[in-house]
């Protein structure tokens, strides 16, 4: 049987899922899914600051405190947000309008709380559009999955949207559901994601290279949500994917996305896709780290869609 840190116990997520309809066509494609930050902030700032709480509101959900504790703010990543974006670049195509589109998003701490105020974020974004004023929608249907993995309707087009109810998945549960003693693990990397050491991305990256990340992402994410810490020795774990994991395969590649202008040149943007398979007596010690990570995303943009990986 997999052992857990005692704290997993107390810790839940809501896995939601919004429904857009398209007002106009688009061409939508993995640059512009993988571009909403600005738009989505800029959409917060204006629609939170009109409501009562809404200050709170957007602290709570885009910029959680830094942490008091000088250990902890040292040891643990800078708080990013309380949700995570993770949507499927097979939705990438020229839509048209009547088109629908659904985005995954995963809320963690005070962000289970404030998924009404999420949802009236991307209303008034669907008014302005997807990205950078194109592909106006509609928000049109809010589901949230259950413990059972079965679809919950939230809420649908020509509601209020008042408090929103999820149901919400107790990590320990989902996890239980999860693991199996796995034998192997496939990880695929959906969205590219951009790993960063030593000032320098990580272009074919080793388990044992990446497996820090996914560390440091999900215990500096629950610390910033949950005010726990969920590791308690990082080095043990760190040993174990580097002595007692080993590679089946590993097709991860480089791939760019994005192109940033500069004044003088063009600098090319991206991230690692593909896929890895492991195995080895380390996993029973950190598969739910790994499957907690797929929760998460890995890397820069994490939070906005970047860095999205499944596990089979």
């Amino acid at each position: 049987m997999i052992e857990y840190p005692e704290a997993i116990f107390h810790l839940e997520f809501v896995c939601a899922r919004f429904v857009f309809e398209f007002q106009e066509s688009m061409d939508l494609d993995l640059e512009r899914m993988l571009r909403l930050r600005r738009d989505l902030r800029a959409t917060a700032r204006q629609v939170l600051d009109e409501a009562v709480d809404g200050q709170d509101a957007f602290a709570d959900l885009f910029e959680p405190p830094l942490a008091t504790d000088p250990v902890a703010l040292k040891r643990f990543q800078r708080p990013g947000p309380a949700f995570v974006l993770q949507p499927d670049p097979l939705q990438c195509r020229l839509l048209d309008c009547g088109d629908p589109m659904d985005l995954r998003v995963v809320f963690w701490g005070k962000g289970l709380t404030r998924m009404s105020h999420f949802a009236r974020v991307l209303q008034a974004l669907g008014h302005k559009g997807l990205h950078n004023g194109e592909g106006c929608f509609e928000l049109v249907e809010i589901f949230a999955e259950n413990a059972a993995n079965e679809d919950v309707e939230l809420w649908n087009f020509g509601q209020p949207l008042d408090m929103l109810t999820p149901p919400l998945i107790p990590l320990s549960w989902w996890l239980d559901r999860k693991i199996d003693d796995d034998h192997s693990l496939l990880l695929e990397f959906v969205t590219p994601a951009r790993l960063i050491s030593h000032g320098r991305p990580l272009f074919t990256p080793a388990f044992d290279q990446i497996f820090p990340f996914v560390l440091r992402r999900v215990s500096s994410m629950i610390y910033a949500q949950f005010g726990v810490e969920i590791v308690d020795d990082p080095r043990r774990y760190k040993e174990i994917s580097r002595t007692q994991i080993h590679e089946i395969q590993n097709s991860l590649t480089w791939r760019d996305w994005r192109t940033l202008e500069g004044s003088v040149a063009h600098q090319d943007l991206g991230g690692v896709s593909g896929t890895l398979e492991i195995a080895g007596e380390g996993l029973r010690d950190i598969a739910w780290l790994l499957r907690v990570g797929a929760l998460m995303n890995l890397g820069k943009g994490a939070s906005f869609g970047a860095g999205f990986y499944r596990i089979s």
